[in-house]
């Protein structure tokens, strides 16, 4: 695991819990999952909060602690995204462990390092399309368990003003798994302020997008390229809103003039985490894509009544 990547934790734990709550059907399964959620959670904390390897060294991207996200000018742009993570690994392992200790460390990097004031803001973006497209994914898998497992408190209230902000923010981008994952945390929800009140309810075309986006799915998965940047349909995406700010390649982006991304049937990805900015695509049709990350979405949708067989 030398170059493990947060990427596989932020699945890892996305999933876990449901898992434990949805499939498990007997003790002895879902024992089987609280060993594995308590092995590994007690494994960062042990270190912590990183993930060491074998060799007793921290992996690539392992790297949790507070004094490294709070303090080395290497990891601040890791702040938000990381602390997040953390927090909802802490709700998981607690919700399906049933140990009140997880929460406890919860609390300790919320009321001594922040964790909970990091994650308002989960990276370093200027608006639509930019800033690490990966990372989007991780935080909407990491905002759905956080809330998920979350009762009523001051933490709960951040994670879901942080989590409107980010779906605002990727909303034109037409991805079923983020309006379903928001949507099924933020339904009828509100936040509260100084200034009063507010819904935070999912608004606008967020369910008709979703829809689209599924039933345009290519039943084609092979990796055939796909060009789209001499559409006169087309604006770009100015450079203030590139995924790499100081990038001295940046590569052609934009969106459709109704201000949304190119439909899925115009593009070819293999995971949610792809940039879906972008205009060409590669390929030659020689490597066949995954069908989960249709399938994903689409019983996230059934789940929580959004859609129907």
């Amino acid at each position: 695991k030398s170059d493990t990547s947060s990427d596989e934790l932020d699945g890892h734990y996305f999933f876990y819990p449901l898992y434990y709550d949805l499939v498990a059907q007997t003790e002895k399964e879902k024992e089987e999952v609280r060993q594995v959620v308590r092995d590994l959670t007690d494994h960062l904390i042990r270190h912590g909060y990183n993930l060491v390897d074998h060799t007793g060294t921290v992996t690539r991207w392992g790297v949790y602690s507070p004094d490294a996200l709070n303090h080395d000018p290497d990891w601040w742009a890791e702040r938000g995204l990381k602390s997040l993570s953390m927090l909802s690994y802490l709700a998981v392992a607690a919700h399906v462990t049933g140990e009140s200790r997880y929460l406890e460390h919860q609390a300790e990097l919320i009321q001594n390092h922040a964790f909970d004031t990091n994650a308002l803001i989960y990276k370093i973006h200027r608006g639509i399309g930019s800033g690490n497209q990966s990372d989007d994914e991780m935080a909407f898998m990491c905002y759905y368990n956080l809330l998920r497992y979350t009762p009523e408190g001051s933490l709960r209230q951040k994670a879901l003003l942080s989590f409107y902000a980010a779906w605002l923010n990727e909303a034109p981008e037409m991805n079923p798994f983020f309006h379903f994952a928001y949507a099924g945390q933020a339904m009828g929800r509100e936040v509260s302020d100084p200034w009063g009140t507010h819904s935070i309810s999912p608004t606008g075309d967020w369910l008709v997008d979703s829809i689209e986006t599924l039933q345009g799915f290519p039943l084609n998965r092979f990796n055939w390229a796909c060009e789209n940047s001499h559409r006169i349909d087309i604006k770009s995406l100015p450079d203030q809103n590139s995924t790499d700010l100081l990038s001295s390649n940046p590569r052609q982006r934009g969106y459709r003039i109704n201000g949304k991304v190119l439909p899925v049937e115009n593009r070819h990805f293999n995971h949610w985490n792809t940039d879906p900015w972008q205009l060409d695509y590669g390929g030659s049709g020689n490597i066949l894509a995954s069908g989960t990350v249709f399938l994903l979405p689409y019983y996230m949708g059934l789940y929580h009544g959004f859609i129907a067989h």
